[in-house]
C-alpha cells in the first residue's frame, strides 16, 4: 500500500476502446450484447439514412445546375435580343432581367444546400469507415461489406425507400 491508497504494483490500464497496434480510438456502431436480428434492423436503419442523405445531395445538385442553366439561357437571350434589335419589347427585357436576377439570388442557397447536404452523406460515410466497413452502390442496393473479411453485412434495396 502507498500512502494515497493505491496499490503498488500499478498495472497500466487500457480502455477498450483504443486498438493496441495504432493507439486511436475505435468506433462501434453497436454494442456487443445485441441480436442478429436487431443488429441487421440497426444497419439497415443506418443503411437508409445514407441512401436519403445520398438522394437529398442528388436533389441539391440538380437545383444547382438548374440555377446555373436558367441564369445562362437568360443571359444568352437577353444579349442575343439586345444584338439583332436594340429596342427589344418592355416585357421581354423585364422579364429576362427578373429571371437572371432570381437566378443569382438562388445560386448562393443552392450552393450552400448542396455543401450541406454533401457534408452530412460525407459524415454518414465516415462512420461506416471508422467502423471498418465499407458501402457498396450496385445496380440496385447499397451493400453494406465489412471490410476485415469482405463479407456482405447487409443490403437495402433503393426501391425501399
Amino acid at each position: 500500500m502507498q500512502l494515497d491508497g493505491t496499490s503498488s504494483s500499478s498495472q497500466p490500464v487500457k480502455p477498450s476502446n483504443v486498438t493496441p497496434l495504432f493507439r486511436r480510438e475505435r468506433v462501434r456502431l453497436h454494442d456487443g450484447q445485441t441480436t442478429s436480428k436487431a443488429l441487421e434492423r440497426r444497419w439497415n436503419h443506418r443503411l437508409q439514412l445514407l441512401l436519403k442523405a445520398e438522394i437529398a445531395l442528388q436533389r441539391a445538385n440538380r437545383l444547382r445546375a438548374f440555377s446555373l442553366t436558367l441564369i445562362v439561357l437568360a443571359a444568352l437571350t437577353l444579349g442575343f435580343s439586345l444584338y439583332t434589335a436594340p429596342v427589344v419589347l418592355p416585357w421581354v427585357f423585364i422579364a429576362e432581367v427578373s429571371i437572371i436576377g432570381l437566378g443569382c439570388i438562388m445560386l448562393p442557397a443552392c450552393l450552400w444546400f448542396s455543401k450541406e447536404c454533401r457534408g452530412h452523406r460525407d459524415q454518414l460515410s465516415r462512420k461506416f469507415y471508422q467502423s471498418n466497413h465499407e458501402v457498396e452502390y450496385q445496380d440496385d442496393a447499397l451493400v453494406l461489406i465489412n471490410r476485415s473479411t469482405y463479407t456482405a453485412v447487409t443490403k437495402v434495396l433503393f426501391t425501399d425507400i
